[in-house]
C-alpha cells in the first residue's frame, strides 16, 4: 500500500470517527439523559447499591432487604457501581458512562450496516434512526436506546451489536467472545442473541465445522463463567413459588414487559406498522443470502415472542414468564435499524419526491418532532414501496405508475390539512415539511450548477440536521438533562421533597408514597412503602418479597390490575385508611400528589406534592 491510499485510508477513518462523534453528541442532546423518571425504574438499581454503601441505610426496605436475601444482582457490575458510589459522584459517572456507551453503540451499529450491506453508506441513516422513540416502536419494553441509568444493559448492548458485527463477518470465535463479556452484564439480553445464533448456525450446519463450534463455545464460556456461577448461586437461594401471589404481583407491576393480553391496542399497531416496514426493507436485498440470514434471525425472534405469549398469557409457566421473552425484540430493533436505512438509502435518489419521503419518515421513526400522528406511517410505507418499485409499474402498469405519485401527494395534503384542523402541534408539522422542501430545493438547485462532492453533501445534511435539532431543542425548552434533582435548570420538584425528607427524617424512618411514583430512595436515601417499579422485581425475588409487597399495595388502595399502576386507588384514600395503614407498618410520613390531600399536619409541600406527618395527633 503505497503513502497516498494509506493517507486516504486514514483520512476516511478519521472522517467516520468525527461523523460518530458528531451523532452522539446530536443524540445524547435530543433524547436526553435521565436520573429519576415517573416511567422509568431507576431506584430499584440504585437503592441496593446505597445500602451496601452504607448498610445502616434503607433497612426498612423490603425490596432491598429481597435483593440481598437472593443474590439477584449477580452482575458484575454491582460491585464495580459500590465502587464508584463510594469514591465518585455516581449521576456524573451515570453520564458519561451512558455517553461512552452511546458512542460504541453508534459505532457498533455503524459497523454493523456496513458488515450487512458494504459500500451502501446506510450506516449514517442507521445511527440517526438510533432514539429513545425506538421502545415505542415494539412491545415489551426492550429498551434499546437507554437515556437514564439501567444497571447493566449501559455495558451489555454495545458488546451484543459489536459481537452481531462479528457474527455477520462470520468471525464466529470474536463474535461469541463479546456474548460471553455481554453475560457477565446482562444474562436474559446475551440468551436472546444467543438464540438466534444457534438458530442460525442449524439453518447453515453444512458450512460449520465442529472444530469452528468448538472454539466459540469455549470463547464464550471462558469470559462469562464468573457470572454463570453466581447465576447457580441465586437458583440455589429460590425455592418454589407461591404461583398465585407471584403471578398477581407480577401482573400488577410487570405487564407491559411480560403479559401480551395487557398492552394497549395502539402499541401492538405501531410495533406491527414498523416491523411490516423492517419485513419490507429485508425484501427489497438483492442478495439472496443476506436476505435468508436477516429472516433467520427475524423468525428466531418470532419464535421468541410466541413462546412468550403461549406460555404466558394462554398456559402460564413462571420460568418462561420470568425469561420476559417478548424483550428480544431488541435483538430485532439493532437488525431493523441497518435493514431500513439500506433501504431508505436506495429510495434516495435524485429526486425531490423521493428525498422528501426519506427525510420524512426518518424524523418521524425518531420521535423527535411530536406532531406526527401514526397515520401517516401506512402512507409513507405506500410511497416506499411506490418508488421502490417504480420502474416495474412503469413497464407493466404506465397508467397506475403516472397516477400514483400524484395520489400519494394529494393524500398527504389532506392528511396535512386534516391535521392541521383538528389535530395538536398541526402547524408545527407544516412548518417542519415547509423547511424540508426548501432544503431539497436549495440542494437540487445546487446540484444544477456545480458537482456536489460526498464531503459537500455531508456538511449540507449536518447543517440540516442542526438545524432541526435546533428548533426541537427551543420548542422542548433546552436539552432534557436530568442532573441532580434539576431538570432543564429547574428543581424537579420530586427531587426537592426527596431532599427535604433526607434532611428532616432519621435514617429509619419510613415512608408512604404514592404507588404510581418511583425513585424516592435516590435522594431521600429513605425506605418507603413501596410502589411499582420495586414490585416489578418480583419477577426474579422470592415469596416473602411478593407477599409483602402485594399486601402493602392493597393497604394503600391498589386493590386490581390497572395499567398506571392504580394510581386511582391512592387518590381515593380517606385520611383514617392510610392512617392505619401508617401505624400498621410504622410509617412516619406520608406524601400525596396534588390536588390529593390529607386531613394531616403538613410538614413540607411545593408546587406538587405535599408531605405529612403521619401521626394524626
Amino acid at each position: 500500500m503505497n503513502l497516498a491510499m494509506i493517507k486516504k485510508s486514514t483520512f476516511s477513518q478519521t472522517y467516520i470517527l468525527f461523523i460518530i462523534v458528531l451523532v452522539t453528541v446530536h443524540a445524547f442532546l435530543m433524547n436526553g439523559h435521565y436520573h429519576v423518571h415517573k416511567q422509568l425504574n431507576v431506584g430499584t438499581y440504585i437503592d441496593p447499591i446505597v445500602a451496601q454503601t452504607d448498610p445502616t441505610l434503607l433497612k426498612n426496605s423490603i425490596y432491598v432487604q429481597a435483593v440481598n436475601r437472593t443474590n439477584v444482582r449477580f452482575s458484575i457490575s454491582h460491585e464495580f457501581h459500590v465502587f464508584i458510589k463510594k469514591h465518585f459522584d455516581f449521576e456524573t459517572f451515570a453520564i458519561v458512562m451512558g455517553l461512552v456507551s452511546l458512542f460504541c453503540s453508534l459505532a457498533g451499529l455503524y459497523n454493523l450496516t456496513h458488515a450487512l450491506f458494504p459500500g451502501s453508506g446506510a450506516g449514517y441513516i442507521a445511527m440517526l434512526l438510533y432514539t429513545a422513540e425506538l421502545n415505542n416502536w415494539t412491545v415489551g419494553s426492550p429498551a434499546p436506546y437507554l437515556n437514564f441509568f439501567h444497571h447493566s444493559l449501559l455495558y451489555a448492548y454495545p458488546l451484543i451489536i459489536w459481537s452481531m458485527v462479528y457474527f455477520f463477518q462470520k468471525r464466529y470465535a470474536v463474535s461469541l467472545f463479546l456474548a460471553g463479556l455481554s453475560w457477565n452484564f446482562h444474562p436474559m439480553c446475551t440468551v436472546f442473541i444467543l438464540w438466534a445464533y444457534g438458530l442460525t448456525w442449524v439453518f447453515n450446519y453444512k458450512e460449520l465445522r465442529p472444530a469452528t463450534i468448538g472454539a466459540s463455545c469455549i470463547a464464550f464460556i471462558v469470559p462469562a463463567l464468573p457470572t454463570i456461577i453466581r447465576g447457580l448461586n441465586y437458583l440455589g437461594t429460590t425455592k418454589q413459588l407461591d404461583l398465585p401471589v407471584w403471578m398477581t404481583a407480577v401482573l400488577w407491576s410487570a405487564w407491559y414487559t411480560c403479559f401480551p393480553s395487557t398492552w394497549p391496542v395502539l402499541s401492538i399497531v405501531r410495533a406491527i406498522l414498523f416491523f411490516a416496514l423492517f419485513i419490507i426493507a429485508i425484501y427489497t436485498i438483492p442478495d439472496a443470502s443476506r436476505k435468508r440470514e436477516l429472516l433467520i434471525f427475524a423468525f428466531s425472534v418470532l419464535i421468541l415472542c410466541l413462546v412468550g405469549t403461549l406460555f404466558v398469557d394462554i398456559y402460564p409457566v413462571p420460568f418462561i414468564i420470568k425469561l420476559s421473552l417478548w424483550r428480544s425484540t431488541v435483538v430485532y430493533l439493532f437488525l431493523a435499524l441497518p435493514c431500513i436505512a439500506c433501504f431508505l438509502t436506495s429510495i434516495n435518489r435524485r429526486s425531490i419526491p423521493r428525498r422528501f419521503l426519506v427525510i420524512a419518515l426518518i424524523v418521524f421513526l425518531t420521535g423527535y418532532v411530536k406532531c406526527f400522528p401514526l397515520y401517516y406511517l401506512p402512507l409513507f410505507i405506500c410511497g416506499l414501496l411506490f418508488f421502490e418499485y417504480e420502474d416495474r409499474l412503469a413497464q407493466r402498469f404506465p397508467v397506475v405508475s403516472t397516477v400514483a405519485l400524484p395520489l400519494l401527494c394529494i393524500a398527504l395534503a389532506i392528511m396535512v390539512a386534516y391535521h392541521i384542523l383538528t389535530g395538536e402541534r398541526g402547524f408545527r408539522l407544516l412548518i417542519f415539511f415547509s423547511s424540508i422542501i426548501i432544503f431539497l430545493l436549495a440542494i437540487a438547485r445546487l446540484e444544477q450548477r456545480v458537482t456536489v462532492s460526498a464531503l459537500a453533501y455531508t456538511i449540507w445534511l449536518v447543517l440540516f440536521v442542526a438545524l432541526i435539532d435546533a428548533g426541537v431543542l427551543y420548542f422542548k425548552g433546552g436539552p432534557e438533562i436530568y442532573y441532580h434533582g434539576y431538570f432543564q435548570g429547574r428543581r424537579d420538584p420530586w427531587a426537592d421533597i426527596q431532599l427535604f425528607a433526607q434532611k428532616h427524617s432519621a435514617k429509619d424512618d419510613l415512608f408512604i408514597v404514592p404507588p404510581y411514583m418511583n425513585d424516592f430512595g435516590i435522594y431521600s436515601l429513605r425506605a418507603t412503602l413501596g410502589d411499582w417499579a420495586e414490585g416489578a422485581n418480583s419477577l426474579y425475588l422470592d415469596n416473602q418479597f411478593a407477599r409483602e409487597w402485594l399486601s402493602r399495595m392493597k393497604d394503600l388502595g391498589w386493590k386490581t390490575f390497572c395499567v398506571d399502576s392504580n394510581a386511582g386507588g391512592y387518590f381515593d384514600l380517606k385520611t383514617e385508611e392510610v392512617v392505619k395503614t401508617a401505624k400498621k407498618y410504622g410509617a412516619k410520613f406520608i406524601i400525596t400528589e396534588k390536588p390529593k390531600t390529607f386531613e394531616l399536619k403538613k410538614a413540607y409541600e411545593n408546587n406538587k406534592f405535599i408531605l405529612y406527618l403521619a401521626d394524626k395527633s
